[in-house]
């Protein structure tokens, strides 16, 4: 974690000051602990974190001497002045700095050989660095009962807690839960949650990577694993359309731990993580991963070798007559860039397609200039359009909290009640009418001078004027920037290379299509489900390349498994078009390879091989072709990303008209622990999230149904049942769905893609 603040020591107003003898310059006003680490000078700190806001002060680690300045300053909390003369070397110092140590580990226990944090613990390399050599306590050391269950992912061991007030003020300045307190006082001090019950929340991990020492541990990873016989990995996050920048920790070629990266990207996550992605890697193993080919014989199922898997693909789709090609969300883009190889050599005609929310409408917004999450510290407002960030792009929650306590105004818009209408001036609308509401930010938009707006991608697509609308509000002021707060892990991505969302699906209803090839996708866990698995029961063949078990793999003629992405290289593209790179950690199972590899050896069998023998040569080729990545490469993305040219992106799919319905309007939100992500892990077991559906006690009693009752709700699409929950705040006559994991299947309800208008009908479920 970063525990120090960058400091750029070329920009902005500088002064001169003395730093043990030298004279050196740094920014006004910046703190001597950040001055100093700027120069190479390392004052030893524990409370102090530049990301938690204001410091405190607390520990009293970094005390210096100040000329003219009596005693000792804390150097977190005291910045430089010119002509400041500061000694973080003099015995005096030392000395202070031993019996700060000292008291500190007057109850520490010292029980580094089976604690989690041992061996990369700054209190460890701290006490080594600055501490004294002996301990003058021979007192018995406090104790307590241990672990307590902080949650069902985070262990407290609070005997060795330093009071250092990172996780409360996390809790309290950042994430905003209000959750973790300090209880009693003094030596009795220890963290708890206010309300006595499990610390739950949608960022909690957080606490763990800020803890100095060893009292907020992982429950998934306690005693797994020593530092010393671990490597660890920069990577991308792959559970939501965020981007959020990790660091893999692997062990015997398994991933065994995902935490923020010791140098975060400031311009996407700024080093937090919401607890899905951070708990997300046993997707790699589990029931439902795929580790062995499968294919059908005369309606028999029975293992393959990869080789003759590939084979038998290439043998399928070889044969006369039309095929699709259906790229799910989470491919990469070499992965994609492959599946267009193919369909422009030995399947040459071939429809290609990926899942997801056709893009026409929203050509407009994203056409416009874009800004980066970190491009939201410097906005004076934040106008959020449609969507519930909190829950589909987490992070996002933080960066617009943090922007509220610099100053910025947010305005809220939509139909749903969301975390962070908390902390802006909310709008309601009705289902559907983003555009009757736009005028709730037009005027703030005008007189802003940094504005950002943040719009939903679904919400927007799913009506007609609001896209262009709203990217004439944006347009007449020059300063305003657009962020999407996009849907598909790697939708923005996929649309750069100018993959569709349509045309599949309907290329099968109409008999057209003989074969269908997917790769990462399951269609029948998507929107519209029920229509895809009709489909998929109409053509020839169809081969599936997957990590995973699913609806539409079960009928399959062969299925492949591929690597996930914490397997293998690739680049990823945010939702706000950044480039990130994922790099392998596990080593995956030997029946898999990557999906690009698979998709290339099924066209050497086709004829054609491919001149690719690695991610990267895929990814450059990729670049070649297609304007959005011009000029791009692996080593130009770097660990950080870079965002690609949105000007060489354009539309290919119009919206789908969709039936629409009877009934009263459906507003659907993904919660952050109902997606396919958390239903794979067994570490987010705890926190899964069943669908709901919430009415307002009038809506309820129109349509005879009982609080806690089964639902049954039907849409022209599909139909699911639902446990009802009645709620005051909820706006009448608008049912409101939480869609929980997919095998829930509550996605049946939305059309193709999961955008657009639909009513619903509802009636209580036979139990």
């Amino acid at each position: 974690m970063p525990d120090y603040k960058p400091l750029d020591l070329n920009g902005g107003e500088q002064v001169q000051f003395t730093l043990n003898g030298a004279t050196v310059r740094a920014p006004a006003g910046a703190m001597i602990v950040d001055a100093a680490n700027a120069h190479g000078v390392e004052v030893p700190i524990f409370c102090y974190e530049p990301r938690l806001g204001d410091p405190l002060g607390a520990c009293r680690m970094c005390l210096v001497e100040v000329e003219g300045m009596p005693g000792f300053q804390t150097a977190c909390s005291t910045p430089i002045a010119a002509d400041m003369v500061i000694d973080t070397v003099s015995e005096e110092v030392a000395d202070a700095q031993d019996g700060i140590l000292e008291l500190i580990l007057a109850n520490h226990p010292l029980d580094c050989p089976v604690c989690d944090k041992g061996g990369e613990c700054p209190l460890q390399d701290r006490t080594f660095a600055f501490g004294p050599g002996t301990s003058r306590f021979t007192e018995m050391k406090r104790h307590f009962p241990k672990p307590l269950e902080l949650s069902s992912q985070i262990a407290l061991d609070r005997e060795r807690c330093i009071s250092c007030f990172r996780c409360v003020r996390f809790s309290q300045d950042v994430s905003e839960d209000g959750a973790l307190i300090f209880q009693e006082r003094g030596a009795q001090s220890q963290i708890a949650t206010f309300t006595g019950d499990a610390y739950d929340g949608r960022f909690t991990g957080n606490v763990i990577d800020l803890c100095p020492v060893g009292a907020l541990t992982s429950i998934p990873y306690r005693f797994v694993a020593r530092p010393w016989d671990i490597t660890n990995a920069p990577s991308v996050c792959t559970a939501c359309p965020v981007g959020c920048n990790t660091e893999l920790t692997v062990r015997e070629d398994a991933i065994q731990r995902v935490t923020g990266r010791p140098d975060p990207n400031w311009e996407v996550e700024e080093g937090w993580l919401c607890d899905k992605g951070r708990w997300s890697f046993p997707i790699n193993g589990g029931a439902e991963r795929m580790t062995v080919a499968r294919g059908r014989d005369s309606g028999a199922v029975r293992d393959l070798s990869l080789d003759n898997a590939v084979t038998a693909a290439a043998a399928l789709l070889g044969r006369p007559g039309a095929v699709g090609i259906l790229i799910g969300e989470s491919a990469t883009v070499e992965e994609a860039q492959a599946c267009l190889d193919l369909a422009a050599g030995p399947l040459s005609g071939a429809t290609v397609a990926r899942l997801g929310i056709p893009g026409d409408p929203l050509v407009p917004l994203r056409r416009l200039p874009g800004a980066q999450l970190g491009d939201l510290d410097g906005a004076d407002l934040i106008a959020i359009v449609g969507g519930d960030p909190a829950n589909q792009q987490p992070v996002v929650e933080l960066r617009v909290r943090k922007a509220v306590r610099r100053g910025g105004r947010v305005l809220t818009l939509g139909p749903r009640r969301h975390a962070l209408e908390a902390v802006a001036d909310s709008r309601p609308t009705e289902p559907g009418a983003l555009m009757a509401g736009l005028s709730h930010i037009a005027s703030a938009v005008a007189e802003a001078s940094a504005p950002i707006i943040l719009w939903d991608e679904a919400d927007l697509a799913a009506e007609a004027d609001a896209p262009e609308a709203l990217a004439r509000l944006l347009a007449a002021n020059p300063a305003a920037r657009q962020l999407e707060l996009g849907h598909s892990v790697n939708g923005a991505g996929l649309r750069a290379l100018g993959i569709p969302a349509t045309g599949v699906l309907e290329r099968i209803e109409s008999g057209e299509l003989r074969s269908l090839l997917t790769v990462h996708a399951d269609p029948g866990a998507a929107a519209a489900g029920p229509r895809w698995l009709s489909a998929l029961a109409r053509v020839d063949s169809h081969i599936a390349i997957a990590t995973h078990d699913g609806p539409s793999l079960r009928g399959s003629d062969v299925i492949i498994p591929a690597l996930t992405g914490f397997e293998q290289d690739g680049i990823v593209v945010s939702m706000n078009g950044r480039a990130q790179r994922v790099r392998p950690g596990a080593r995956g199972p030997e029946g898999a390879a990557p999906a690009w590899e698979i998709v290339s050896a099924i066209s050497h069998r086709l004829g054609s091989a491919p001149a690719y023998r690695s991610a990267r040569e895929v990814f450059d080729a990729a670049a070649a072709r297609h304007p959005a990545f011009a000029g791009l490469s692996y080593g130009a993305v770097g660990t950080t990303g870079v965002p690609i040219r949105t000007e060489g992106v354009v539309g290919r799919d119009p919206l789908i008209e969709s039936e629409e319905g009877v009934g009263i309007p459906l507003v659907m939100t993904r919660a952050i622990y109902g997606d396919r992500v958390t239903e794979l892990s067994d570490a987010l077991a705890s926190v899964r999230t069943a669908p709901s559906l919430t009415l307002s006690p009038s809506t309820a009693a129109a349509h005879e149904l009982t609080d806690g009752g089964l639902v049954r709700i039907v849409s022209p699409h599909g139909n699911a049942e639902l446990r009802l929950s009645i709620d005051p705040e909820v706006a009448a006559d608008v049912a409101f769905v939480s869609s929980g994991v997919p095998s829930a299947g509550a996605g049946a309800l939305l059309p193709e893609g999961g955008a657009g208008a639909v009513r619903v009908r509802m009636s209580a479920a036979r139990a």
